[in-house]
């Protein structure tokens, strides 16, 4: 399957958010991608993590005939997944050690044996690093609905989807958050986070069916013009004397608020057919590193997150924005030269890295023989 390089370049940019939100936030360079003060990073990396799932089940579904192929994905996905989450909390752990403990925004550690056992468990949730255990859930939700999806019945998907959302909304029991070990333990409310990653499953689901992507593009002018108006409003929310009142009932981001939901599904469409239309008119690849680093998405988050605690141990804060802006371009560098390295390599899936190092070994082996 022809990979879609405007979906690429925006989950690109989404790291790009991140990454400079979390090294350089107020400066020159964060300002661009933090305008919709209510879309980030996070929420465009969810939405196009349920988008790119749809597209790809769907295509395995059509060839095989059959889930079984998709749910020996999401097992290998999933197990990928935890590793990663495993090896942020390990590091907060060694960084709460060393006596850094507030660059993870968690509680201290007593010692290794305590800090392992709440990594393995995916209690150890640091600030910049958390939002894995969120994935794992949606991956889950996933593997349960691929058949309903392959029934044709995606309206039902749908409206359990809003059901359970506007259920979240009136009264979340406890078991709705992701918690962590840290002062304020909630840090997600799945069962609402999930209003943009399962509704994302159903258009990817139906997106080569439908058309949705030409279809997005031909009508780039009004969506980009929906999406200017959402940030118009949330600017004006976002100033206003009732600024507070507006973020806790509206946009609250633990319980992802509705209004920080219409902001994720505004302004992400915009910015697909804007980049979509921008690599099309453009001879050179000038967006190149969005979309080498959009492809390999989940290596770029992890490697963020471990340099959010690292980093300012090794280069101490406070940064004047001359040196922030230099650290995340240097982090998104970084991201950009590890997408490069895997293509490089071939490494196309992370659970296959032991099998591409023994390939790796013997050639080297036949080689000085």
């Amino acid at each position: 399957m022809t990979r879609d390089r405007a979906i690429d370049a925006t989950r690109g940019l989404a790291i790009f958010s991140m990454v400079s939100g979390h090294f350089a936030l107020g400066t020159d360079l964060a300002k661009p991608t933090h305008v919709f003060p209510y879309a980030d990073g996070a929420s465009a990396f969810v939405l196009l993590s349920g988008l790119l799932l749809g597209i790809v089940h769907r295509g395995w579904s059509d060839r095989t005939g059959s889930l079984r192929e998709s749910w020996r994905r999401i097992i290998c996905r999933a197990a990928v997944i935890y590793l990663c989450q495993v090896l942020l909390a390990l590091t907060a752990v060694a960084v709460s050690l060393g006596g850094h403990t507030e660059l993870t925004f968690l509680l201290p550690v007593a010692d290794w044996s305590q800090g392992l056992w709440w990594a393995l468990t995916l209690r150890y949730l640091p600030g910049g690093g958390n939002i894995l255990v969120l994935y794992l859930v949606l991956i889950a939700i996933t593997a349960l609905v691929l058949p309903l999806l392959r029934r044709g019945a995606w309206p039902v998907v749908l409206a359990a989807s809003l059901a359970l959302y506007a259920v979240a909304l009136v009264d979340s029991p406890a078991w709705f958050y992701i918690s962590s070990t840290a002062e304020q333990p909630e840090i997600q409310n799945w069962a609402m986070w999930q209003i943009i990653f399962v509704p994302a499953l159903v258009v990817g689901w139906l997106w080569h069916e439908r058309q949705l992507g030409p279809l997005l593009v031909r009508a780039a002018i009004p969506v980009v013009l929906v999406a200017a108006l959402g940030a118009a409003v949330s600017i004006a929310l976002h100033t206003a004397d009732t600024a507070a009142t507006t973020d806790a009932l509206l946009v609250d981001k633990l319980d992802f608020g509705p209004g920080r939901a219409v902001a994720a599904w505004t302004m992400v469409p915009a910015v697909y057919a804007v980049l979509h239309i921008m690599i099309g008119w453009w001879r050179r690849d000038w967006l190149r590193p969005l979309c080498q680093v959009g492809s390999r998405s989940l290596d770029s988050y992890v490697l963020q997150s471990v340099l959010l605690m690292v980093l300012p141990i090794i280069v101490i804060a406070p940064w004047s924005d001359g040196v922030a802006t230099g650290i995340a371009l240097g982090v998104f560098g970084l991201c950009w030269a590890w997408a490069e390295f895997r293509r490089h390599v071939g490494l196309d899936k992370l659970h296959r890295a032991p099998v591409l190092a023994v390939r790796m070994a013997r050639r080297r082996s036949d080689v000085t023989r």
